[in-house]
């Protein structure tokens, strides 16, 4: 993505690295604290550990007496991080987006993806066809072309700001991202909203991605089935209209 999100980049800021650490209370253990990191998307997962997406994560773990301690970063660290075994899970990810992480069975949102495009270079949008043989971009790591079939010319960028810049050049043919990412870069006000035309793509579920150990299998196991009972009682959805979110990302999938 975010979603409201951005999700899930910029290479280089791996370069700079940190181990990261937290100071424990004298109630908490380490085994009852669990990290959880990502990006900063509004509302869903905030600087300050608020956030619908960092509030299912408490509700889900919390209970069985976890400790929930968020850090936010770019996505790219957020990854790396948990797959160096510094985190215990990060937000959110495209099923079997990353390598040597954990995904479970349950998602917790789906991210709304939209392309960006000027509307004399796309005269008609005809859905994910529309972009076979074009010249298409998105921000480094999100790795669209797993979920599309489609043939593209793909070409990363390193930023929001530089992709929608280049559309407006015509250096891109077309931009993916998450829909209200999309809309919040274009508050921003660099560029003229009405010279693009957003149209919708795909819906591409999100997880949480843990650890490749044994504890992360082990909190993997606790998210799938508090999920699922959570979602058995209906408390996930009053969730999801307090943060006024687009929409309930379950109504086809409730549990048996």
């Amino acid at each position: 993505m975010v979603i409201h999100w951005t999700r899930r980049y910029a290479v280089a800021l791996l370069l700079t690295l940190t181990a990261v650490t937290f100071p424990l209370s004298a109630q908490e253990s380490p085994q009852t604290v669990l990290n959880v990191v990502s990006e900063s998307w509004e509302d869903a997962t905030e600087k300050d550990g608020s956030g619908l997406y960092f509030d299912i994560m408490r509700r889900v773990f919390e209970p069985l007496g976890y400790t929930i301690k968020t850090t936010t970063t770019t996505y790219a660290r957020s990854v790396y991080l948990v797959q160096s075994g510094k985190m215990d899970m990060f937000l959110g990810s495209y099923i079997d987006e990353q390598e040597d992480v954990l995904y479970p069975f349950w998602h917790f949102d789906a991210e709304q993806v939209s392309a960006v495009y000027k509307a004399g270079v796309i005269p008609a949008w005809e859905g994910e066809q529309t972009l076979k043989d074009r010249t298409v971009g998105w921000v480094k790591g999100y790795d669209y072309n797993d979920y599309i079939g489609t043939p593209m010319n793909i070409q990363e960028v390193k930023t929001r700001k530089q992709g929608l810049s280049m559309v407006f050049s015509d250096r891109l043919d077309v931009l993916l991202d998450a829909t209200a990412e999309l809309e919040e870069e274009f508050e921003k006000g660099y560029v003229n909203r009405k010279a693009f035309v957003v149209s919708h793509l795909i819906d591409l579920k999100l997880y949480p991605a843990f650890a490749n150990t044994e504890r992360g299998k082990k909190l993997r196991k606790i998210y799938d089935e508090r999920i699922e009972a959570l979602l058995k009682a209906g408390e996930l959805q009053p969730m999801f209209e307090q943060y006024e979110w687009d929409y309930f990302p379950f109504d086809s999938e409730k549990p048996m």
